[in-house]
C-alpha cells in the first residue's frame, strides 16, 4: 500500500508529530499540497497497482479537494484508507455517504481526553457516532502515565465494529526535530504495553503492534502475557511509500530527509520499494540493530525482530 501525504495543515499540535518537519524543510509553505493532477498523474503512470490507498496529512479533512480525490479513487475500485483526527467537521463528501457503495475505512489517531477541547471532542463524538463500522482507533506511545481507559471507553461508547487498537512507538525524525521516547526507557515502555494489553484484554479490545517495538523490551513472562492477551505482534517494519507534493515519495516518516525519490522514475512499485530498501540498507550497513547486544539476540539473528526503528540509530 502507499500513502498520500495531501496537506501540511493539521489542528493538532501533536510533541512527537513527524509531518511538522516534513513541512519545515520542504520550506515551510504550509499551503502547498498534493494536488488532484499529480495524483492523476500517479494512477495513471502506476494504472492497476493499487487496491488501497492511504489518505494523510496533514489532517486529511483540511485538504480543499478531499472530495475529488475520494471520488477518484473509487472511480479506479481503489479503497480511501483515510488517516484522521477526526477532530474537524466532517467534509461535505462524507456527510451522505454510502459505506455500503462506496468503500472507505478510516484510522482515527486518538490522544487522551485532556488533550481534546469541547469543540475538537465533540467533531471526534459526531464522526464516531456516524462512521462506527468502519472506524478503527490508533494510538502513539509516548506519555507512560497516560490513562489509556479513555480509548475503550470510545470503542464502547460508539460500539466501533474494530475492537482494536492500532500502537505505535513514538519515535525520532532522523537527527531530532520531535519529541520521542528514548531507547534507554524501552524496558519502562514495555511494561507499560503489558498492562495496557491487559486492560484491553478485560475489555474484549485486542492490541496491534505497529512501527517502533523490539523485542527485548518484554521479557519472556511477558511476551506470554501478551500472547494471551491476543496482541498482534510485530517486531519488523517494511517500507509504505509516503507520497508528498512534487510526486516526491520517501519510504518512511522518521527517515524522509535520508532519500526521496520522484515516483514516476520508477516503473512499478515494488521497483521503487526495492530502492529505498537498498538505500536504507547501505546506510545502515545493513540490517544493525539500535542496541549493541542485538547481534547477538536470537530474535535478531531468526528476523523475528529487526532491532528496532533505524531513526534511533541518528540521536
Amino acid at each position: 500500500m502507499a500513502n498520500l501525504y495531501l496537506t501540511h495543515k493539521c489542528n493538532r499540535a501533536c510533541p512527537f508529530c513527524f509531518a511538522r518537519k516534513v513541512l519545515k524543510d520542504g520550506g515551510g509553505n504550509v499551503d502547498e499540497l498534493l494536488t488532484v493532477e499529480e495524483i492523476k498523474t500517479l494512477l495513471s503512470h502506476f494504472s492497476g497497482q493499487f487496491h488501497e490507498i492511504g489518505l494523510l496529512g496533514g489532517e486529511p479533512f483540511l485538504y480543499p479537494y478531499f472530495g475529488e480525490v475520494l471520488a477518484l479513487l473509487w472511480q479506479q475500485n481503489i479503497s480511501p484508507k483515510i488517516f484522521t483526527s477526526a477532530t474537524n467537521p466532517v467534509p461535505e463528501k462524507l456527510k451522505d455517504l454510502d459505506i455500503t457503495k462506496y468503500p472507505v475505512k478510516f484510522v482515527v489517531n486518538t490522544a487522551t481526553r485532556d488533550s481534546y477541547s469541547e469543540e475538537k471532542y465533540e467533531n471526534l463524538t459526531a464522526f464516531l457516532s456516524k462512521f462506527h463500522a468502519v472506524a478503527s482507533l490508533s494510538y502513539t506511545l509516548f506519555d507512560l502515565d497516560a490513562d489509556t481507559s479513555f480509548l475503550f471507553d470510545i470503542i464502547d461508547r460508539f460500539q466501533l465494529l474494530s475492537r482494536s487498537i492500532r500502537v505505535g512507538v513514538a519515535l525520532p525524525i532522523y537527527k531530532g526535530g520531535n519529541q520521542y521516547i528514548d531507547k534507554k526507557d524501552y524496558p519502562g515502555l514495555g511494561k507499560f504495553f503489558v498492562n495496557f494489553a491487559k486492560m484491553a484484554y478485560k475489555r474484549n479490545v485486542i492490541l496491534g503492534m505497529d512501527c517502533g517495538f523490539v523485542a527485548c523490551m518484554f521479557t519472556p513472562t511477558e511476551i506470554g502475557t501478551l500472547q494471551a492477551c491476543g496482541v498482534r505482534f510485530s517486531f519488523t517494519c517494511g517500507a509504505v511509500i509516503d507520497i508528498g507534493p512534487k510526486l516526491k515519495a520517501w519510504n518512511c516518516f522518521p527517515l524522509f530527509q535520508l532519500h526521496s525519490e520522484n515516483v514516476l522514475e520508477s516503473k512499478n512499485m515494488n521497483e521503487l520499494v526495492r530502492k529505498f530498501n537498498k538505500t536504507m540498507d547501505a546506510y545502515f550497513n545493513s540490517q544493525t540493530g539500535i542496541f549493541p547486544q542485538c547481534v547477538d539476540c536470537k530474535y535478531f539473528k531468526r528476523r523475528v525482530c529487526q532491532g528496532g526503528c533505524k531513526s534511533l540509530k541518528s540521536v
